[in-house]
């Protein structure tokens, strides 16, 4: 199960088309759903701590269906807490595409959202030792929310992407799901590994819920 933990549907589909190879024509059954009555998108640390209790609740109805669960929150909203409702794997964006990044080069940059969300993004990757591994943040400084539709998005993005690299980024990490549709212009213009964590998540919830059935 993939949750969208912002109550925007664009996230959710946007997510749900991105992992569609990952269901290998119906091998792989990959439900993503939408929390209700949640921000629009994730900006603030606040928004961070909203959507903890929502995601917990999911977790523990849905936890004898689901084989492994998703967070699709770059700022792994709920992650921890939601891994104390449940025997099964939970995952979030930013541990798994991180994780990813490490094994495609030394250092690696995000392109985050906003300015205002840079602590929040300091804090997560220094809870997970990788500050070393990281050249920075780069924000497209453009609300959550409004990212999958923005017509300034993709030149943003681009821009975040060029400074993340002149700083000897060698892997670009996306910070929102919403900038998946860039990925493949980021490879072809940077030519350097980009990293979709909504992808690199469910792939390795996959994975994780593969080795348990050895």
């Amino acid at each position: 199960m993939l949750i969208n933990p912002n109550s925007n549907r664009i996230f959710t589909d946007l997510m749900n088309g991105n992992v569609e190879h990952l269901r290998a024509g119906g091998a792989c059954k990959i439900d993503c759903v939408t929390l209700t009555g949640t921000p629009a998108g994730i900006d603030t640390q606040r928004d961070i701590d909203s959507v903890v209790e929502p995601i917990c609740k999911l977790v523990s109805t849905e936890s004898a269906k689901v084989d492994a669960f998703v967070i699709g929150c770059f700022a792994d909203t709920g992650l921890f807490s939601a891994r104390e409702m449940t025997s099964k794997p939970v995952l979030g964006l930013c541990q798994a595409g991180l994780s990813t990044a490490l094994n495609m080069g030394e250092r690696f940059g995000v392109i985050s959202t906003s300015t205002e969300s840079r602590n929040a993004d300091l804090r997560l990757v220094r809870s997970y030792g990788l500050l070393e591994r990281c050249v920075g943040f780069e924000p497209v400084e453009i609300p959550v929310a409004d990212i999958p539709t923005s017509a300034a998005a993709k030149g943003c993005v681009l821009e975040a992407a060029s400074r993340l690299k002149a700083l000897g980024a060698d892997v670009l990490v996306l910070g929102c799901a919403g900038m998946a549709p860039y990925t493949s212009l980021l490879r072809e213009t940077f030519k350097i590994p980009v990293v979709d964590p909504t992808v690199s998540a469910v792939a390795m919830a996959i994975g994780i819920v593969a080795m348990a059935r050895q």
